[in-house]
């Protein structure tokens, strides 16, 4: 039997207990957005760490703590490998979506239902598990850091601080996270970059107070205010008109272009995913997938003002505001574009308007034929038996491993274990049984090939 035979075979074997330590992980909360848990839930995690051998603490940010941990490789001059993973989750409001108590973590028919059983709890403890499992057969063929973000679902506002601060600590060879699941067709999905993100308010007034609609013919209304100033920033062929918007965008390489059109990007499969009969802009096959990746988009995420209810109420509102979400490309900064939206309101004739920073996170994109790239391509062949979805950027936003790596001068990819309909965000988030256990095989994978690779 074979080193990588022999611990596939023990995680086989001890699947049942994995399974109910992710179920256990699961179980406590830990939402960052209204607090609930966190703290507990890194507690937990330093000491499910420390029960497979990783040395952990926890480490104080301005917001969330850091879990930390280290483990040795069991051989001289091994590289190292630095893991990235989020401990948070999203609340799980409504709780009336679930089929089951969000943190339950029932086990039905295979799949294993609770906040967090993807994103990234099961993830993460595919880690864990790993690690169980190689210091139980073969031994550490990499020594590994393990970073673990109480924040990622808040945008991960104390990251940077804690990156700049620990350099020395966090140094590494190369940087991976595990995050999410797999492509529509069921599909492995390798990230090597991942895009930017700018979330901003805007606020308009009218009057003072809420008045009777027929008012309207001689106090300003805020929503239409807004609504013309959104338009002003958009066109209806989504072409975004902010001045300058566009500059720093860094097109595709020839090879990066070359990994799209090998993606095995399926537009029906695509379509159904996202419950749509048509791309924007009637785009399709590879030209759909670079759009997704390498365009930058500026989103209404939601807009209040006046009165929804039942019935009818001929109001004239007094506020109006609307939520606005730009992905950004590399080279897109966020904080320039903020800059750039304001320069763009005040020119348009919309000074009164207030804008609000949120949050922001850098673009960010690792060099497409690394060698590391190389080594998780070649694990998820292994261990899925097909070709993964390689691709040179994500559409997703966050500070992961590829930022990492960027902050560290090392390569660096993401990943996902999870199903391809986990239901991300939503009720009735889930795991499968299967999913899980072939992503410790995974992880274990490609960290016995970078060992080899040095």
């Amino acid at each position: 039997m074979s080193g990588l035979d022999s611990v596939y075979q023990y995680i086989d074997e001890h699947s049942d207990g994995m399974v109910t330590d992710l179920q256990t992980l699961i179980r406590q909360p830990s939402e960052s957005s209204t607090g609930l848990g966190v703290r507990e839930c890194a507690n937990l995690l330093v000491k499910m760490m420390g029960a497979v051998g990783i040395a952990a603490r926890i480490m104080e940010t301005d917001g969330f703590p850091v879990v930390y941990g280290e483990i040795a490789a069991d051989r001289p001059n091994a590289p190292t490998l630095l893991i990235y993973n989020h401990y948070d989750v999203q609340p799980a409001d409504p709780a009336d979506g679930w089929e089951y108590p969000p943190y339950e973590a029932r086990l039905v028919d295979g799949r294993i239902i609770g906040r967090g059983a993807t994103d990234a709890k099961g993830n993460l403890i595919a880690h864990l598990k790993a690690v169980q499992a190689l210091r139980a057969t073969i031994g550490m063929p990499v020594n590994v850091k393990f970073l673990f973000d109480g924040e990622e679902e808040s945008g991960s506002p104390s990251l940077p601080a804690f990156v700049d601060q620990n350099l020395d600590l966090l140094r590494a060879d190369a940087a991976l996270s595990f995050d999410g699941g797999f492509d529509a067709g069921n599909v492995p999905r390798i990230g090597l970059g991942s895009s930017g993100l700018l979330y901003i308010r805007l606020y308009a007034r009218g009057g003072t107070k809420d008045l009777h609609s027929a008012r309207a013919r001689l106090v300003p209304n805020p929503a239409w205010k807004l609504v013309w100033a959104l338009a002003s920033m958009k066109g209806p062929d989504n072409r975004i008109t902010i001045d300058g918007f566009y500059d720093a965008v860094r097109p595709p390489t020839p090879l990066e272009r070359e990994l799209l059109e090998r993606a095995g990007w399926d537009d029906e499969a695509q379509k159904r995913d996202l419950g749509v009969e048509e791309f924007l802009g009637k785009v399709s096959g590879v030209d759909a997938l670079e759009q997704l990746l390498f365009t930058p988009t500026c989103n209404i995420s939601g807009f209040k003002s006046g009165y929804l209810g039942e019935g009818r109420k001929t109001l004239l509102p007094s506020t109006a505001t609307v939520s606005i979400d730009f992905r950004l490309v590399c080279d897109q900064d966020p904080d320039d574009i903020y800059q750039k939206v304001k320069r763009h309101l005040e020119d348009h004739g919309f000074s009164d308007i207030d804008v609000e920073y949120v949050s922001g996170v850098e673009p960010s994109r690792t060099a497409a034929d690394s060698p590391f790239a190389r080594i998780v391509v070649e694990a998820a062949r292994q261990v899925y038996g097909r070709e993964p979805s390689l691709r040179p950027t994500g559409d997703a936003s966050g500070r992961q491993a590829v930022w990492l790596a960027g902050k560290l001068g090392i390569p660096g990819a993401g990943t996902g274990i999870g199903p391809p309909d986990w239901r991300g965000h939503a009720s009735n988030e889930f795991m499968t049984v299967d999913h899980f256990i072939n992503g410790i095989k995974y992880a274990v994978t490609i960290w016995t090939l970078f060992g080899e690779s040095v």
